[in-house]
């Protein structure tokens, strides 16, 4: 869900901020790709064990 939500969030404002001034190409190729990497980062915390790890009571 989190990385649905950074998704959409930085793509939704990349777009407002092209429609509403000027973008230029390399900085929202930039934006895009460092939400991609944002979002691969976020999605490699699932593999550690501590992530699976049942809460204690």
């Amino acid at each position: 869900m989190q990385n649905l939500v950074i998704a959409a969030t930085v793509i939704t404002a990349l777009v407002l901020i092209d429609l509403l001034g000027e973008l230029p190409l390399p900085l929202g190729v930039l934006g895009h790709e460092g939400s991609t990497v944002i979002v691969g980062l976020n999605g490699l915390r699932l593999l550690s064990r501590r992530a699976w790890k049942s809460p204690q009571r």
